[in-house]
């Protein structure tokens, strides 16, 4: 197994227990990310390897399972990175990943906030450092996105559900408020595709 853009640990802290659960599925785990400081505090993958995703350092059809979580907004070049994935994956092997819906209220807010905003803001909203935040470009971030990077790529969509994430505002009290009603708004259905994040399920 091959998390891309691994970060600092498999799973946040409070997913500990399953993030052991998932640990004890894998043969090894081989974590890769771009971030040095990053990959020295990985503390989950078996072997940790900086690079970028457009140019894995992997033989073809070294992994059963390829997995990202809140990478592909940060790709430059999607295509280039899907196809990468797409070589390194065994035959039958599953690209997941989980990132934002770029038609979703937050990540519209998002993309129209300055890169030099961003750290202040993720580190009052979310809690992270400035080290944490990276560029993004959102250049795969709809349904109709991955399934094109996917086809280019030679890989097969499985499934592309939408789900809701925390509410991003919940210590700024008016505008949490207007989100909580917004979350609760898009729970049916119908309005699915307005949810905040996206994962998908993609075989080769």
């Amino acid at each position: 197994r091959g998390p891309a853009g691994c970060g600092r640990r498999l799973l946040p802290p409070w997913r500990a227990e399953g993030e052991k659960v998932l640990l004890s599925r894998a043969e090894s785990l081989v974590g890769i990310d771009l971030d040095f400081g990053s990959l020295k505090d990985n503390v989950t993958a078996d072997l940790k390897v900086m690079s970028p995703i457009g140019a894995l350092p992997f033989r073809d059809a070294s992994f059963d399972v390829v997995t990202a979580n809140m990478v592909v907004e940060h790709l430059e070049d999607p295509a280039s990175s899907f196809a990468e994935v797409a070589r390194v994956l065994k035959p039958g092997g599953l690209f997941l990943f989980h990132t934002p819906n770029a038609k979703a209220f937050p990540t519209s807010v998002a993309r129209l906030v300055p890169e030099a905003v961003k750290a202040p803001m993720a580190r009052i909203l979310d809690g992270r450092q400035s080290e944490d935040v990276f560029q993004t470009y959102y250049r795969c971030n709809t349904a109709e996105d991955v399934h094109r990077a996917a086809q280019a790529a030679g890989l097969v969509p499985v499934e592309v559900s939408f789900v809701s994430s925390t509410a991003l505002f919940s210590i700024v009290p008016p505008l949490a408020f207007v989100e909580l009603l917004w979350l609760r708004a898009i729970q049916s259905d119908s309005r699915r595709q307005l949810r905040s994040n996206m994962i998908a399920v993609l075989r080769k």
